[in-house]
């Protein structure tokens, strides 16, 4: 029997804490499906500028407008959420597609603000930087997507700055770590600056392998 490697279902974590524990949370973070591609996932991560309630606001019309308008290219959503946080105090904002079908196996990111994010690859870390500006303010120049490929076992991370930007995993991922929400949590132990809230998704494809034909 003939045997090859792909991708097996994603697995996906998020976790957001405020800077304090009586107001809400300024980071959000969502993960969306598609119902056209089963394989894919969109991965949202909305910083609202500063904390308290007002931050809370703009993160989460945020998500709702991602939610609403998922299907789009990065930029023309990027663009979307612009125009629909005009009257909050805006975001710093993180968007990265994955497509994870046998056909397309790749990542697409775009970040505008401090919205971090880096794809683990065989104990290596890749970090895709965001534009500088405020999602909200009016973006008045084009926004930039980086695309890598992926490939199973890789992992991906998404965090606001209430993380340390020089932020990395082990090499070796201990075992406990490759439990996503595990490592969300250890993430925020060991990482959170400053005070600010916290943000970070964390995303796996393990490696499964398939029968596709027989000999």
């Amino acid at each position: 029997m003939a045997e090859s490697p792909y991708f097996g279902p994603a697995r996906v974590a998020r976790l957001c804490l405020p800077l304090h524990a009586d107001e809400p949370c300024g980071d959000a973070a969502a993960v969306f499906g598609f119902d056209d591609a089963p394989g894919d996932v969109l991965l949202a991560l909305a910083d609202g500028l500063g904390h308290g309630p007002h931050a809370a606001d703009a993160a989460q019309r945020a998500l709702q407008v991602v939610a609403a308008h998922k299907a789009l290219p990065l930029p023309q959503l990027m663009s979307e959420l612009d125009d629909a946080l005009r009257d909050t105090r805006g975001a710093a904002i993180g968007l990265m597609r994955v497509y994870a079908t046998p056909e397309r196996r790749s990542l697409a990111f775009a970040g505008i603000g401090n919205t971090r994010a880096l794809r683990w690859h065989r104990q290596h870390h890749y970090r895709l930087p965001s534009q500088y500006g405020v999602v909200g303010a009016g973006l008045t120049w084009p926004v930039a997507v980086q695309v890598m490929v992926l490939e199973p076992d890789d992992w991906v991370l998404m965090f606001s700055d209430g993380l340390d930007e020089r932020l990395t995993l082990p090499l070796p991922l201990p075992e406990w770590e490759r439990d996503p929400q595990l490592l969300c949590a250890h993430l925020a132990r060991r990482w959170r600056q400053g005070a600010d809230d916290i943000g970070v998704l964390a995303c796996h494809w393990p490696l499964a392998v398939a029968e596709v034909g027989s000999s």
